[in-house]
C-alpha cells in the first residue's frame, strides 16, 4: 500500500476523505491477505480478488453508506478509492459485490472476526478506562430509512419508518 501523509491545515475536507484513515488502519491487518486465499463459488468478475470485494464493502460502511448501489459512486474516482482503501485489482460492480460479499462470508466468518482482534493488536490499541479502571461498551442500534427499496427483509424500524437497524458498538470513553 502506497504512503499517504497527513497534514495539518484549515482546509475544507471531502466526506470520503477519511477512507485513506480506514485503509492505513486495514493494511495492518491480515484480513486482505486470509480473504485472497479463501475460494468462493460465485465468482464474476474473477480478477478482483475478494479482498477487494471486503475493502470496497468495508469501505461503503464507513462512509455510512450500506446500499450495494452506492459502489457506483466508488466507479466515479476510482483511482482515489483504490488508494485510499489498498485495493489492489479493481472496484466491483455492484452484482459482483452482492455475490461475492454472500460466498465470502459463508466461507469467512472466523477470519473477518479474528481480523478484527488483528487489527487492534496491530494498531496497539488500548481502549481508555474510565476512572474506576472500567472500559465502557456502548451498544446500539442505528436505523438505516430503506423505504420504498423493496428489499428482502427490510421492516418497519422503532423511528417509524422501513428499514434495517444494524447494531453498532463503541469501546472506550
Amino acid at each position: 500500500m502506497r504512503k499517504i501523509e497527513y497534514v495539518v491545515s484549515n482546509e475544507r475536507l471531502i466526506t470520503p476523505s477519511g477512507l485513506s484513515l480506514v485503509g492505513q488502519v486495514l493494511g495492518k491487518s491480515n484480513l486482505v491477505k486470509k480473504a485472497n486465499r479463501t475460494r468462493t463459488e460465485k465468482r464474476s468478475q474473477p480478477q478482483i480478488k475478494n479482498g477487494d470485494i471486503l475493502l470496497t464493502m468495508i469501505g461503503l460502511l464507513a462512509l455510512g453508506k450500506s446500499d450495494f448501489e452506492n459502489v457506483n459512486e466508488f466507479h466515479t474516482d476510482e483511482e482515489f478509492y483504490k488508494n485510499s482503501l489498498g485495493i489492489a485489482y479493481g472496484i466491483p460492480s455492484e452484482s459482483s459485490l452482492r455475490n461475492r460479499l454472500d460466498g465470502i462470508g459463508m466461507s469467512m466468518n472466523r477470519e473477518i472476526l479474528d481480523g478484527n482482534v488483528d487489527m487492534f493488536l496491530s494498531c496497539k490499541y488500548e481502549p481508555s478506562a474510565l476512572q474506576n479502571g472500567c472500559v465502557p461498551v456502548d451498544i446500539d442500534v442505528s436505523p438505516f430509512d430503506n423505504s420504498g427499496s423493496h428489499k428482502a427483509g427490510v421492516s418497519r424500524t422503532y423511528k417509524n419508518f422501513d428499514g434495517y437497524a444494524p447494531i453498532f458498538a463503541y469501546i472506550g470513553t
